[in-house]
């Protein structure tokens, strides 16, 4: 099959996942895209899908986005961000996609599980979530477990839980895109990647939106978290 054909397919599942369940893309993209084009070039890719998707979903369910409820958090993770392109420099490509691989699986488990931490209440837990999200952004384009871990523990609603999630990889894949263009990651396979990314990225959000109002969307998020297990399982194996 085609580099760019597998690129399409992946985002586009990516996008599916995100758009029905609010979360996903990047844990379902970055596991394929990392063998396949290289880890300089995967995350950027996978940061600008998330952000032209944020963008449409935020477009469809706006109403529910609460600017208060990410502010810290954004902060915190406009600090981590450039320690975590930085890594791409300081540290070496397979130990960056064993950590990837570790995070996916942690996060699944995680979920599958139906784990729940006490709730948070102080003000320093999201500087410390939201650091770390910034800096596992940057790097590998995976802030999300960090985010929906803390969204988890804040209890925020479901509704409110999903669209505070796009708005706030909205403003921090713009970061991160901007870090990895200052870094020099855009580079032309990027370029070229993101045009062959496109048609998933729009297939997969009409995909998902046609889900979301189709199917159960508890076991739809169970499949996406044993999809998940599976693909992280694959970094390791």
């Amino acid at each position: 099959m085609n580099d760019w054909l597998v690129v399409a397919l992946i985002i586009g599942l990516a996008s599916v996942s995100q758009t029905a369940v609010g979360f996903g893309a990047p844990l379902i993209a970055m596991p394929v895209l990392v063998p396949l084009l290289g880890i300089q070039t995967a995350t950027p890719l996978s940061t600008l899908a998330g952000l032209l998707l944020s963008i449409l979903i935020l477009l469809r369910f706006r109403q529910s986005f609460n600017f208060r409820d990410v502010i810290h958090l954004l902060l915190a993770t406009l600090a981590g961000v450039p320690v975590g392109v930085a890594l791409l420099n300081w540290v070496s490509a397979d130990a960056l996609t064993t950590l990837l691989g570790v995070l996916v699986i942690g996060y699944a488990l995680y979920a599958l599980l139906s784990l729940q931490l006490p709730k948070l209440e102080h003000l320093a837990w999201a500087y410390g979530f939201g650091f770390v999200a910034g800096v596992l952004g940057g790097a590998l384009n995976t802030s999300a477990p960090s985010i929906v871990v803390y969204g988890s523990s804040r209890r925020w609603p479901p509704e409110a839980f999903r669209t505070n999630l796009q708005g706030y990889f909205l403003m921090t894949n713009t970061a991160i895109l901007i870090a990895h263009g200052l870094d020099g990651n855009l580079t032309a396979p990027f370029w070229r990647s993101s045009v062959w990314s496109l048609s998933g990225i729009v297939a997969g959000f009409l995909v998902g939106l046609w889900l979301a109002n189709r199917i159960n969307p508890d076991r739809f998020k169970r499949l996406v978290l044993l999809l998940l297990l599976v693909l992280g399982l694959n970094l390791l194996f």
